[in-house]
């Protein structure tokens, strides 16, 4: 994967203002299709989940010992992708997968109450939650443009939560968004290829959306809206970042979206650590959920 060219960029539009006034809330998704929150969580919430996923890639021998844990420094000779074939990255995101304070995260009630606003009725978080660890060096495994329905199916009416897992200034990279894009409505995407960095095809003239971010401030986008990663240009330093997703839960949801990501664990052995009555487990199950069958690419 690479990151589809961006000749035109602005900065994100916040819309903290907006989070007290819902019908200014649903009309900015409406016109843009997306939202930058300013410190919605609180950056202590987010740090600690941070400091577990580093840990985390410590234990898997990812990061330089003689760095500071939180800096994320990545060991100088190694580097990894995302792989359900490579045992090192698996036995990693196994451990991720596993991590309660993660799943925690999404749903925290900043994250709900906005959903709740916006979607105007009781809200599903997805609970195949995903975490993401971007290496320097690493500009070919930068996800190209593309919208998030294609791989989640179910109801274009998902929203996914962006989430920077620490600081992420412009020399980490990043996320990019096209304003407006969800208007597009969605579109047929085709296997990635090298010579053409896009899944999708749009207008080469599209002004995309992207800027640093701090800890506790948070993407939120439609599912049909054309985003992209932005390539991590540090010499050194790991990205972190957090996808969880939202829907209105009287819509159609796909079975994957309820599995662990990636399907490479099952849920009891997620949650095989954790407390026995644990509210989190299995939470969706209470609910009288419209289960679709479909099969696709994750994401």
């Amino acid at each position: 994967m690479a990151m589809t060219p961006m000749a035109v960029t602005r900065p994100y539009q916040d819309s903290t203002e907006l989070l007290f006034d819902p019908p200014a809330l649903r009309a900015r998704a409406g016109e843009q299709g997306y939202f930058c929150f300013k410190g919605l969580l609180p950056p202590a919430d987010v740090l600690a989940v941070r400091r577990q996923i580093l840990e985390t890639c410590q234990h898997h021998g990812f990061l330089d010992d003689q760095a500071p844990l939180e800096n994320g420094i990545a060991r100088n000779d190694f580097f990894i992708r995302e792989s359900d074939t490579d045992p090192v990255w698996l036995a990693y995101y196994k451990d991720i997968l596993k991590l309660h304070d993660f799943h925690a995260l999404a749903q925290h009630e900043n994250l709900l109450a906005v959903l709740d606003s916006l979607i105007g009725e009781p809200v599903l978080p997805h609970s195949r939650n995903i975490s993401m660890a971007l290496f320097p060096r690493g500009v070919e495994t930068t996800t190209p443009a593309h919208q998030d329905f294609n791989f989640i199916g179910g109801t274009e009416e998902t929203w996914t939560a962006w989430i920077p897992c620490g600081d992420c200034p412009m020399s980490l990279g990043g996320l990019a968004i096209v304003p407006g894009s969800n208007h597009w409505g969605f579109k047929e995407h085709r296997a990635y290829d090298p010579i053409v960095p896009s899944c999708l095809d749009f207008p080469a003239d599209s002004v995309w959306a992207v800027s640093e971010l701090a800890t506790g401030d948070v993407i939120m986008f439609k599912s049909t809206t054309v985003h992209q990663g932005v390539a991590n240009p540090s010499p050194d330093q790991i990205r972190l970042s957090l996808d969880f997703r939202y829907q209105p839960r009287s819509h159609p949801v796909r079975s994957d979206s309820l599995e662990p990501h990636m399907q490479i664990l099952t849920w009891d052995e997620v949650y095989q650590d954790w407390p026995d009555d644990d509210p989190l487990k299995y939470y969706w199950k209470e609910w009288a959920l419209n289960i679709v069958e479909e099969t696709a690419a994750q994401g």
